[in-house]
């Protein structure tokens, strides 16, 4: 489903949910090829089993209908507006909220280490006046484009040093901001070259700049706000995480289903 016209009508979505999640549309207990699509559940004519391929996903007990979850999903992907959303499928506000946090949950963390030359900086998130205001160091690597984001909770040398330290594989060339948190402590064992914001010299970090700017244009796209509590924000990182290191997951509706198979939380 490239766009939202092309999506099939609900014994289709039926048909490739299955397929996605099963690899074919054949009975998952006797193999046969006869299987029968309801409104509900899948029945096998020839073995009896009557099933819901449903519950072996997060889409388990929902009562979303197979054309639904697929508008969703896609709106998703797309990074579509919550309003515009409920507009689409019909659902609430507070459920397409709750099902955002289900299909970002369903994403595995990230596991990468960058190495090679490596842009980090850091960008605050939610409203200083209200004390929500969370700090998130962000390092891309300026070739392939692999993402790391983390939520830190200061910006001094130390907390430079442990996200460094954790992330980025020693003797690499990091490039960093301005701030007095990167120097030659908090980046030993690196080759590092800093740049001054304040000067307007973005050329070193302009790869990790140019994701808060996208990052935070959708964000306020969707949510019209940038203020999260710890849980939300951690699952947000991790959904922009996999659209730089696992593209493929956001293609389309089918390829999110077969590759992660929405088949658990991964909290």
């Amino acid at each position: 489903m490239n766009s939202i016209t092309n999506l099939p009508n609900e014994y289709h979505c039926h048909r490739n949910f299955y397929k996605a999640i099963w690899g074919d549309c054949t009975c998952s207990r006797c193999g046969s090829k006869n299987l029968k699509f309801r409104t509900n559940y899948e029945y096998c004519p020839d073995c009896k089993h009557k099933s819901s391929v449903k519950a072996e996903t997060i889409f388990k007990g929902s009562n979303l209908t197979y054309r639904r979850i697929y508008i969703l999903i896609w709106c998703w992907q797309q990074k579509i507006g919550i309003g515009d959303i409920v507009k689409l499928t019909g659902i609430s506000y507070p459920i397409v909220e709750r099902w955002l946090v289900r299909l970002r949950a369903a994403l595995a963390p990230s596991d990468v280490v960058l190495e090679d030359i490596v842009e980090i900086d850091g960008s605050f998130f939610g409203r200083l006046k209200y004390g929500k205001q969370k700090l998130v160091a962000g390092a891309i690597n300026s070739g392939s484009k692999q993402l790391v984001l983390k939520i830190v909770y200061a910006k001094d040398t130390e907390a430079v040093e442990n996200f460094v330290n954790a992330y980025i594989k020693k003797g690499s060339l990091i490039r960093t901001g301005g701030l007095g948190s990167y120097n030659q402590e908090s980046l030993a064992g690196y080759d590092y070259e800093r740049c001054g914001h304040d000067n307007f010299y973005f050329d070193p970090t302009n790869h990790i700049g140019n994701v808060w700017s996208i990052m935070k244009r959708a964000l306020r796209r969707i949510y019209r706000d940038l203020t999260f509590s710890l849980a939300q924000l951690n699952l947000i990182l991790r959904e922009w995480e996999n659209r730089y290191n696992n593209p493929e997951l956001f293609y389309n509706v089918d390829s999110y289903l077969k590759l992660r198979g929405c088949s658990k939380f991964v909290y």
